[in-house]
């Protein structure tokens, strides 16, 4: 996929060049949108609305941590979605995985979350939030456990699949 990519670390150390390799990406200083490597994260920015500010994952503050400390939990309509009751907490494959919030939900209540993302530049904003997230010393460990990105997995021993946010297949449609 070729997308402008920047690097703003300063570090020299080719950070930037690792990570189009593993994602696949290639450089086109033409393209309106730009993967910018920080000094704090990785985020996607639409080059010609610099105003609209980066998009990144960030699962230990800002949102993400409000929803986790003060949200829903088994309450949230993807807890609801995937069948958890009780003590019942699926091992989930979040099959459109996204910037990773709802597999963040089903990971902080307890369930075992696989994701996966076609994109790659989606997977490789997702793939710094979860490095950041699993250096963070309050959600690093459980996080760990819990969430699995990997786009080679084979879903072995999994209750549910999770098609996408919106539903889009019938809940009698989704295996048990």
């Amino acid at each position: 996929m070729k997308i402008c990519l920047i690097d703003e670390t300063g570090a020299g150390d080719g950070a930037l060049s690792v990570l189009a390799a593993r994602w696949g990406l290639e450089q086109d200083d033409d393209n309106p949108m730009a993967l910018a490597l920080t000094t704090e994260h990785l985020e996607l920015r639409k080059r010609d609305e610099p105003k609209l500010g980066g998009i990144f994952v960030d699962f230990v503050g800002g949102a993400m941590a409000h929803r986790r400390k003060f949200g829903g939990g088994r309450g949230e309509a993807v807890a609801k979605a995937v069948g958890i009751k009780g003590d019942y907490l699926p091992d989930v494959v979040d099959a459109t995985a996204g910037l990773g919030r709802d597999a963040f939900v089903l990971a902080s209540v307890g369930c075992r979350v696989r994701m996966l993302e076609r994109n790659p530049v989606v997977a490789a904003l997702l793939d710094d939030g979860l490095a950041r997230g699993y250096a963070d010393a309050e959600i690093g460990g459980w996080l760990q456990e819990a969430a699995a990105a990997d786009p080679r997995l084979q879903p072995d021993g999994v209750n549910r699949y999770h098609p996408a946010p919106a539903g889009g297949v019938p809940r009698s449609d989704v295996p048990a």
